[in-house]
């Protein structure tokens, strides 16, 4: 039996200051049900003297440990769980970041990061003063971009990788904490220790978009691979709260099996569960994140400061500062493979992809929205891959069960799900996969930065070359009747909307960044995949809506993919038309 249009949720850097010591506090036992606990304690090095940040090679066969207590960076070699080498790295290295031609160090003590060269040598003169209390650089970098709060001087640096410099900062709440970034580069979210909040800042528009009060204390958090949710350590409540990365508000908590000081937090591979550190104690409380509780509690070392998840996806380590040793948490079991249908071999999915017009379904009469229920109907899928962001759909459909309406205004411009989806939700079977990559930064970003290219007199010869290239797809597409649903599902269609959009592509994409043409396709194609790779050979039918233009780029990709057949919309049309 199919679940009825309810979300397919794909579920997919932390400091303390060195004044602070650790509590002395005792901790319950972990919660029963160990036998099927996910997590184990691998290895455990001793590294040195009181280490924070963590770096893996790309590989995963080495990281390297800032030692805050001693000056240095240990070189460890994972395969041997040893320290292979110690580089001098300044006054109280608290993490370092791979950077053009060698590494960026963060200095808590001197304010600075300097400048490592691809041996771990000091270089002359490379110094930085970026304010008191720099602390730890963002996980992930974002096109060439890392992040790093300084702690005394309520900053947020953005830090040039490719150029190995600090660039810009933005202004946070007091004693900001180590951030997060979404993987679009649009939001960061800043834990603010002594503020009792989390800054949420627009990268793009240089703009503060909320202050998130509600958590005591928090000094880290992390955003779950989805981007639909941040997850924050409140440390002064012993708690972790749940943010939606799009409304910024607090959508729920645990607090049963989280640690006294609960400070770091992150979210490994498919996103199944978060991992917290007890700062005030000595273990990891494993968070199940489709139930929100603690499923494990796991003795790491005394006061572990620092998490940062393996390359592999699977492994988190954990760097305990007092007890001066970086342990590894690894999966208990290997996950189980699914199994294959009857006869050993696998189904194929089946795949349609509907390009839809938006606000034209509103006038068409050969494209109307009765006749998209109508192919809804027929299609009847089991899955609906939606252009919705994740962080969205939640609110809609909550909002849609409550009161039949839905008020979520990225949701309610789309005619075909307010009058399409929603309805006819009540009356089909199928499970909906939001899967848009689109956010509100990028959107106003993108519109600001194409007027002023507009305008701008420098650029005239390249703006001219771009409605030129708008105007001759306009009329290749018109040539074929824009608003009829047969001419739109043609290679034809693809290739004369492409004409637009390859010079677009090439004049905008480099400095529009996620908001370029390839790069939002890609970051849609991204959640569609993991949709389409989360249920592959069950032998099922997705049905697949975006803005028609989106249509050839993604077929282009998905006829790559051997797990599933597209079908093509023709033959549903054919059937309608002789139904009426």
């Amino acid at each position: 039996m199919r679940q009825s249009a309810r979300l397919h949720q794909a579920l997919p850097g932390a400091v303390v200051s060195l004044a602070l010591a650790a509590a002395a506090c005792s901790e319950a036992p972990p919660p029963a049900g160990d036998a099927d606990a996910p997590f184990r304690v691998g290895a455990t090095i001793d590294v040195g003297a009181a280490p924070h940040g963590i770096r893996f090679s790309p590989d995963g066969d080495t990281a390297w440990v800032a030692l805050s207590g001693e000056g240095r960076i240990a070189v460890v070699d994972l395969s041997e769980s040893a320290v292979v080498a110690r580089w001098e790295a300044g006054d109280a290295p608290l993490d370092l970041v791979r950077v053009e031609g060698g590494w960026l160090v963060s200095q808590f003590r001197d304010s600075t990061l300097i400048r490592l060269d691809e041996e771990g040598r000091i270089v002359p003169g490379a110094v930085w003063g970026v304010g008191a209390g720099p602390s730890l650089f963002t996980p992930g970098t974002v096109r060439g971009e890392t992040w790093i709060t300084t702690e005394f001087s309520d900053r947020l640096w953005t830090v040039d990788t490719r150029e190995g410099t600090p660039r810009a900062f933005h202004a946070t709440g007091d004693r900001p904490y180590p951030a997060d970034v979404m993987w679009d580069g649009s939001h960061a979210f800043v834990p603010n220790l002594e503020a009792g909040s989390v800054s949420v800042i627009d990268l793009l528009n240089g703009e503060l978009d909320a202050t998130v009060e509600g958590c005591p204390g928090p000094p880290g958090g992390a955003l779950t691979p989805d981007q639909v949710t941040y997850i924050v350590a409140c440390g002064g409540s012993d708690e972790v709260a749940f943010i939606n990365t799009a409304s910024f508000a607090i959508t729920g908590r645990v607090s049963e099996g989280i640690g006294p000081r609960p400070f770091s937090v992150v979210v490994p591979g498919n996103g199944r569960h978060a991992l917290v550190n007890n700062a005030g104690g000595n273990t990891v409380s494993v968070v199940d994140l489709e139930s929100r509780a603690v499923v494990q509690r796991l003795e790491v070392g005394e006061q572990p400061i620092v998490l940062r998840a393996h390359p592999d996806g699977e492994r988190v380590f954990v760097a305990n500062e007092v007890s001066g040793t970086l342990v590894e948490l690894a999966p208990a079991a290997p996950a189980p493979e699914s199994a294959a249908p009857s006869g050993g071999e696998t189904a194929l999915n089946e795949v349609v992809v509907l390009g839809v017009i938006h606000s034209g379904h509103e006038t068409s009469e050969m494209f109307s929205l009765e006749v998209v229920r109508d192919l809804v109907r027929e299609i009847d899928p089991d899955y609906w891959l939606t252009e919705i962001p994740p962080n969205r759909w939640d609110r809609a459909w909550a909002e849609f069960e409550a009161t039949g309406t839905v008020e979520e205004p990225r949701v309610r411009r789309f005619p075909e799900y307010m009058e399409g989806l929603f309805p006819l939700s009540r009356e089909l079977e199928f499970e909906v996969i939001p899967t848009a990559g689109w956010t509100e930064p990028m959107s106003d970003f993108r519109a600001a930065y194409l007027d002023a290219y507009s305008r701008d007199p420098d650029r005239a010869e390249g703006w001219a070359e771009y409605r030129a290239a708008a105007e001759a797809s306009s009329e290749a597409l018109a040539a074929g009747a824009a608003d009829d649903p047969r001419w739109i599902h043609t290679d034809a269609y693809d290739e004369a909307y492409d004409i637009r959009m390859r010079t677009y592509a090439r004049l905008f994409d480099a400095e529009l960044g996620p908001g370029g043409w390839e790069a939002i396709n890609a970051s849609h194609l991204a959640y569609i995949e993991d949709g389409l790779d989360r249920h592959r050979g069950e032998g099922v039918r997705f049905l697949l809506t975006y803005g028609a233009g989106h249509k050839g780029p993604f077929l282009r990709e998905l006829r790559k993919r051997d797990d599933i057949v597209l079908l093509d919309v023709g033959p549903f049309l054919d059937r309608i038309a002789a139904a009426r």
